[in-house]
């Protein structure tokens, strides 16, 4: 279990560098072209994985194209997150992104039953870590606008 924790763990630093950079990119060179970048080299380490691994390309015929729907929102988050990390800032973002990934998987509990008050809990208290984050960052603003102003004033 201790591996799985740290596997999370170090998937979760992975995800911060990934955004961070595809965040670069797109400041560079727009947010479609990040994450077109971002799933082309995705695709061509997972397609080189697969052949040498020898793929059963069978497996995917017959699916049902709903759950397909996986990669689109998956292209999507990445266009999203790569625009918008370079406004909020990787902090910022990953806080709104876990929130929003908390808000989404309550929804999916509630409607199967399996949502407990508890859950709302951690997901109110997540949501109050990324308010004080943004706020903390607005205060910071705002007193190195007043710093700025006493300054131009003596």
């Amino acid at each position: 279990m201790t591996i799985l924790i740290l596997l999370g763990l170090l998937n979760g630093v992975a995800v911060s560098l990934s955004r961070t950079l595809n965040g670069r990119l797109a400041s560079a060179r727009g947010a479609m072209t990040a994450s077109l970048a971002n799933h082309l080299l995705g695709f061509g380490l997972l397609g080189a994985l697969l052949i040498l691994k020898g793929a059963p390309w069978e497996r995917l015929a017959g699916l049902d194209p709903w759950l397909l729907l996986g990669g689109v929102l998956g292209a999507l988050f990445v266009a999203i997150s790569s625009w918008a990390i370079g406004r909020v800032g990787a902090l910022a973002c990953a806080l709104l992104i876990v929130t929003g990934q908390l808000a989404g998987g309550a929804l999916l509990d509630a409607l199967t039953g399996r949502l407990a008050a508890s859950d709302l809990l951690g997901i109110l208290l997540v949501l109050a870590g990324a308010t004080l984050q943004r706020w903390q960052a607005a205060l910071l603003r705002m007193g190195g606008a007043v710093m700025a102003w006493i300054n131009q004033q003596g």
